[in-house]
């Protein structure tokens, strides 16, 4: 039998301490059916559902909102300040593209020397059993 088996054996022959059962027990009867809370009385109103909720007020405030930015916003043509200014703290790109080309003739001369030195082998010797 296996330890953890064992164990588990141990575990399930226990008897609850005696303080856990009456708590358990509490805890289920304290526990009642809210079913009786409901009232059948005309006296509580919920809010008129019309167009001055938050909702509705919240809805035409940002479709005002996209209409106005829709007809001011500048055209994809145009140069906002935004991109002016990133654009001025940007580098190049004839830089990135020779950054890119040196690596790439770089990395295919690394590659180079490592296929031939993967490939290399010593030279043939003969050799005499008796050279004089």
């Amino acid at each position: 039998m296996s330890l953890a088996r064992a164990n588990l054996q141990l575990l399930l022959r226990q008897k609850p301490a005696a303080g856990s059962i009456p708590l358990i027990q509490r805890r289920f009867a304290s526990h009642d059916s809210h079913a009786h809370d409901e009232h059948h009385d005309d006296t509580q109103y919920s809010r008129e559902a019309g167009f001055s909720t938050p909702f509705w007020r919240n809805t035409v405030v940002l479709s005002l909102l996209a209409v106005g930015f829709y007809k001011w916003a500048p055209s994809p043509n145009q140069d906002v300040y935004l991109t002016q200014w990133l654009a001025q703290y940007m580098t190049p790109r004839d830089f990135w593209a020779a950054l890119n080309e040196k690596h790439l003739l770089l990395s295919q001369q690394a590659s180079d020397n490592t296929i031939l030195q993967a490939d290399a082998k010593r030279p043939n010797i003969h050799r005499y059993r008796y050279p004089q």
